[in-house]
């Protein structure tokens, strides 16, 4: 009998209200744990969006800053060259100018003198293309209204003839190098009478 009762302890109805019971209990303390779960998720998703907008955020500055320091490179670049290229032309304009009266001056009496004075022409005109091919303009300073970012006054003198001052004559040749002045033209200015 002993036995019997053993079995009787361990014996568990097959009493579907008695499942049924048991069911909803496991059920809740599940749908809490889940509940948990997604609460910790949605925290964890928000954090996540946090970073990523963080991150965007940075990105999008890095790509600034790189943008900038890559246009503020070729500026620097570019102004380099620029003051590199000045300064080797301010150190031949000089020559240039000395070749351009000689240029001038020179007036051939026989065949021998006429034929050297074409070589002299055509070296001249190289010596011209090359500046040009730099990027080397001459400026146009005769009849202009005087500029002093572009003219150095050497002479004035009062003229009935203008209304403003004017450049009347150019004493020496002044050049531009990419649209900035790489040397003034040395001028004389004409101003108008102080009675006008």
């Amino acid at each position: 009998m002993a036995e019997n009762e053993r079995t009787t302890e361990n014996f568990q109805p097959q009493d579907p209200s008695y499942a049924e019971a048991q069911a909803p209990e496991a059920s809740a303390a599940e749908v809490t744990g889940l509940t948990a779960r997604i609460d910790q998720l949605a925290a964890e998703n928000s954090d996540l969006q946090k970073k990523l907008a963080d991150y965007e955020q940075k990105y999008t500055r890095l790509m600034a800053d790189f943008d900038n320091f890559r246009k503020r490179t070729q500026r620097e670049k570019d102004e380099l060259a620029y003051f590199v290229s000045a300064k080797l032309l301010k150190d031949i304009l000089p020559v240039f100018d000395n070749f351009d009266r000689a240029r001038t001056f020179a007036q051939p009496d026989n065949e021998r003198e006429e034929k050297l004075h074409n070589s002299y022409q055509q070296v001249y005109r190289q010596f011209l293309s090359v500046l040009e091919k730099m990027g080397v303009t001459a400026m146009e300073a005769v009849g202009q209204p005087f500029d002093p970012a572009q003219h150095e006054a050497i002479l004035r003198e009062e003229s009935a003839a203008v209304s403003q001052e004017t450049v009347v004559a150019e004493l020496q040749k002044g050049y531009l190098l990419a649209d900035k002045v790489l040397r003034p033209a040395m001028v004389k200015v004409a101003i108008p009478e102080a009675g006008s």
